[in-house]
């Protein structure tokens, strides 16, 4: 089948986008590639739509469970016979899934890099597999911001394959990593495609504080109107700026790794299906964040390197439209990041002492407390170093984590005189120890949750059968401690770190660091990014991010056409008569673009705004094409950015409790241009090609309506199906329903996004809702 009928039968998109084509084609005829591609521009289909066209089974390698889960879900909503094989699956579902990959039924099946023990490389190799894509590849560069030790034996596992045509994928990978990818893989002779790491939709801005205490007032205005993002570095900030959003009646949920898993899933799935507008995390909260409509993500305090500050906005904006990244800026946030560098980096010889230490327990693997490892250190140490040490004879390939999860639980059998048998989950239990042959006295040491997945149980009803089995005597049984442990890798290479590779390596992450501290003055923040990762930016202010609108002369700004000058005039004549109604300078953007836009919020008809000549003059109406707040706001950035308005944060109190937030006022020039007196205006202005559009219908003039009833249906069949909203269909395929009002099953299956998957398994209710709505 052809490339573009699969892409439009099989993922329902009418065309590839850019630069696409050219990366599929290759990697469907069995070439070997490295794609570093901007999040959100469309990685996973780049091995997604080979997988289909070469036929057999292809393995992609993801270093997250949600990651996985995510995209099988996504795959399986359009009938691509998709798997995924790790922890989260249950006795059951583990045996389907290999049933189907060895039945050959499987064509895309995703896995951890840990997966691959002997046993599972030469079960697959009868398994007709036709290719190999490794996801997130820049966490097999010990110099990417990412890391991931396992990684590492992917270049090994791809020999044992056979070298598999093989594509290896990454949004953020300097050229250093990207030869650090090739190598270890064994693919130097690989294409390597480099799309790009310019976002043309993402403002970037950098709000310098004087003082850490001016940062939690900034985050309730900033976070408006979401969806939102704020990164912290620590777990006890992560605590702070959540508390401080509820205060101010922000729905805040927080995430770090400190919190329990169920914690974690639940914040993730509420955030994702828009129950909640804000989440405050650590970096914990990354990969698989595939969120379309996340409007800005705030750093709380500046990440350690450019990667990883990329990697984190590129979740904004994924659906086209404006999006924000806000990097709240102190001094001292330098120093935070290099205290974690030097912690990551300790001496080598406490690395040493700690391996000497493991080797000489007399046992395999290890498991201890960070205490009792401690005690073969110095006594400055600590339980932090003995931790980074950990991490770095993992790096080294000389030891591998064994999870709590994964530690061994201890049982005895004893003699019971009272009963014979126990009943219910007890007695399940009971005749499984019977089974392995466990006599009167003996000792078992079993994995707990391997055995709750064999007897389909849940951890938590196994653990109370053991419970009870022991208060009634049948068995002593020892829990497993809520404590890792360190297995010894028996054919590891010789350790040989020394200082002079410990000093390199934290010289190494110093010099990103510097490069992190540099984005925070730099002239242009989009040309230094982009340059960053090795390319020549095609300009040298983009115009767009905060740097470039305090500067002067602006190369892509340009005169006003007259629809672009109307729409300016009315976005400056309404927030003068706001000024001149309320005697206040200046007013947030949000609020100035609900007046314009003729919103029923409350906030705007508490101060009589709706009674201004002003209000609603970009909404929808006869003749005129409706603007959304979103847009509005963005051209009150541009106006911004050409100096007609002016933004300043301020501090006020609201119920009691200071707040700081921005707001917007009018300049001298913004006076003179409403006035018609400058002459010589120039600005970029927004969503130009709104303007090009015919005058609406009179159902298009109420056209949010439709969009409201067609994301209600779409959040029902996402229920119905227990899929994420976005896979029914997009955001931008949602507003193409609402211009576009298909009427036939025909019509429906032209629209962006669809395809006749989906118009067979979700079209009937679609074409209701949009039926009822134009009757």
């Amino acid at each position: 089948m052809e490339l573009r009928q699969i892409l439009k039968e099989r993922f329902g998109h009418p065309d590839f986008r850019p630069s696409q084509e050219s990366i599929i084609s290759h990697i469907a005829e069995g070439r070997d590639a490295l794609v570093v591609m901007p999040t959100g521009a469309g990685k996973s289909i780049c091995y997604q739509l080979p997988a289909l066209a070469r036929g057999g089974t292809t393995l992609v390698v993801s270093p997250l469970i949600a990651l996985m889960k995510d995209q099988v879900d996504a795959l399986r909503a359009l009938d691509i016979k998709a798997g995924l094989l790790n922890s989260s699956l249950n006795k059951s579902e583990y045996q389907e899934n290999m049933a189907q990959l060895q039945a050959g039924e499987m064509e895309l099946l995703y896995i951890a890099p840990e997966r691959f023990t002997p046993a599972f490389l030469r079960m697959l190799k009868g398994v007709d597999l036709r290719l190999l894509a490794i996801d997130e590849a820049h966490c097999l560069s010990q110099w990417g911001h990412d890391f991931r030790p396992d990684y590492l034996r992917l270049g090994d596992v791809r020999k044992a394959l056979g070298n598999l045509p093989t594509v290896a994928l990454t949004a953020t990978a300097t050229p250093e990593v990207q030869a650090d990818i090739t190598k270890t893989l064994g693919l130097e002779d690989a294409r390597r495609f480099i799309t790009g790491f310019d976002r043309e939709n993402l403002i970037l801005e950098v709000a310098a504080v004087q003082k850490k205490g001016e940062k939690l007032p900034m985050l309730a205005e900033l976070v408006k109107p979401g969806p939102a993002i704020v990164y912290c570095a620590t777990r006890k900030n992560v605590e702070k700026a959540t508390i401080s959003l509820r205060e101010c009646g922000v729905m805040a949920g927080m995430y770090h790794a400190g919190l329990s898993i169920a914690d974690r899933t639940r914040v993730q799935d509420d955030f994702m299906s828009g129950k909640i507008p804000v989440v405050v995390a650590t970096n914990a909260f990354g990969m698989g964040i595939d969120k379309h409509d996340i409007r800005c993500i705030v750093h709380y305090e500046m990440p350690g390197t450019v990667e990883a500050y990329y990697q984190e906005i590129g979740r904004a904006g994924r659906d086209g439209r404006m999006a924000r990244a806000i990097l709240l800026h102190h001094a001292a946030d330098y120093h935070i990041q290099r205290f974690f560098i030097d912690n990551a980096n300790p001496p080598a010889e406490w690395a040493h002492m700690l391996l000497d230490w493991l080797r000489n327990q007399g046992q395999n693997p290890i498991f201890a407390t960070l205490d009792e490892m401690a005690s073969a250190m110095p006594s400055d140490a600590g339980t932090r170093a003995v931790g980074n040490c950990i991490t770095i004879l993992r790096r080294e390939g000389v030891v591998r984590r064994i999870k709590p999860t994964d530690r061994p639980t201890t049982v005895r059998r004893l003699e019971n005189p009272r009963e014979k048998r126990p009943s219910g989950l007890r007695g399940t239990v009971w005749d499984r120890l019977v089974d392995r042959g466990v006599q009167v006295g003996e000792q078992l040491q079993f994995n707990q949750g391997e055995w709750a997945s064999q007897l389909e149980m849940t951890r938590e009803q196994l653990q109370g059968a053991l419970s009870g089995l022991h208060s009634r005597g049948f068995i002593e049984f020892r829990a497993a401690d809520r404590m890792g442990g360190v297995e010894l890798i028996e054919d590891a290479p010789p350790f040989v770190l020394d200082d002079r590779s410990v000093n390199a390596r934290r010289a190494s992450e110093y010099a990103r660091l510097d490069k992190m501290t540099g984005y925070a003055t730099a002239r242009c923040r989009r040309r230094y990014i982009v340059e960053y990762f090795g390319e020549k930016a095609p300009f040298e202010e983009c115009g767009t991010c905060d740097a470039c609108r305090r500067s002067v002369g602006d190369s892509s700004a340009q005169s006003l056409s007259p629809d672009q000058e109307a729409v300016v005039l009315k976005s400056l004549s309404c927030l003068v008569r706001m000024t001149r109604a309320t005697g206040k300078d200046g007013f947030p953007t949000g609020l100035v673009s609900r007046v314009l836009v003729g919103s029923r919020e409350e906030r705007v008809r508490n101060w009589g705004f709706d009674l201004l000549p002003t209000y609603g003059l970009l909404g929808a109406g006869a003749g005129r094409v409706g603007w959304r707040i979103g847009e509005v706001e963005d051209v009150l950035g541009a106006l911004v950015a050409a100096g007609a308005l002016a933004e300043q944060y301020v501090t006020r109190e609201v119920s009691g409790k200071n707040r700081t937030y921005k707001e917007i006022g009018m300049t001298d020039l913004g006076l003179s241009v409403m006035r018609r007196t400058a002459l010589d205006f120039q600005m970029v202005f927004p969503h130009a090609q709104k303007l090009e559009r015919t005058a609406p219908t009179r159902a298009s003039a109420d056209e949010e309506a439709l969009v409201a009833l067609l994301r209600d249906v779409r959040r029902q069949l996402a229920d119905k199906h227990d899929v994420p909203a976005y896979v029914i269909f997009s955001n931008k395929t949602l507003t193409a329903l609402a211009e576009e009002m298909p009427k036939t099953g025909r019509e429906l299956g032209a629209v962006h996004g669809m395809g006749k998957t989906r118009v067979a398994r979700y079209g009937k209710p679609i074409l209701a809702v949009i039926a009822g709505y134009c009757a």
